[in-house]
């Protein structure tokens, strides 16, 4: 299980399986796979291509909410870790109109196909035994929610994809002592008097 660490290796496993499609292989040769946001990045040079996968949220996964602690080798109690869900935006950036959108394309093409992520691709960090396979998304978001983010970032729309990642683990540092179990019961019952 990862620590406090676990957000910027999900965002680098993510960035290692666009690389394999953009940087190292395919017809986009060469394109960079950018973490920043498309405001840090700006308009790319004449015949430069740029993706960015721009983590823009973070909140909490709450269907582990009541997850149960766990029991430590030595016989300590660990809480369960703090489980996340990652929301990021993918922006091609290209001068060229029809080149920004065959980059979406492939991105997209690339996330469906590896929509529960692979060792391969995902850092050593997140390949602990009780660490579950990254789960990739688009995110269900009205196009208003998509310009609240281009507006944030005082930049004019762009065309980009909301994608979700379920669900980064960071490991508790803290533990406690297991409670003695319960072997004695009492029960007792009394009347109810009304005082008025």
């Amino acid at each position: 299980m990862a620590g406090s660490a676990a957000i910027s290796q999900v965002s680098q496993s993510l960035q290692a399986l666009l690389r394999s499609v953009f940087t190292h292989a395919g017809p986009f040769l060469g394109t960079t796979v950018d973490l920043r946001s498309p405001r840090e990045i700006g308009t790319p040079a004449a015949g430069a291509n740029i993706v960015s996968l721009w983590l823009f949220r973070v909140q909490r996964y709450g269907e582990l909410d009541n997850a149960l602690p766990t029991l430590r080798p030595d016989g300590r109690m660990m809480p369960a870790p703090l489980s996340l869900t990652l929301h990021y935006l993918v922006t091609p950036l290209s001068a060229d109109e029809v080149t920004t959108q065959r980059l979406l394309g492939h991105a997209m093409q690339a996330f469906d196909a590896n929509a529960r992520l692979g060792p391969e691709f995902t850092n050593e960090g997140l390949q602990g035994s009780d660490d579950a396979p990254l789960r990739i998304h688009i995110e269900k978001q009205g196009f208003e929610n998509s310009l609240r983010i281009w507006q944030a970032m005082n930049e004019p729309y762009r065309l980009s994809v909301p994608y979700l990642v379920e669900y980064a683990s960071i490991a508790s540092t803290r533990s406690f002592e297991r409670a003695p179990a319960v072997t004695d019961r009492q029960t007792e019952y009394s009347q109810i008097v009304d005082a008025g």
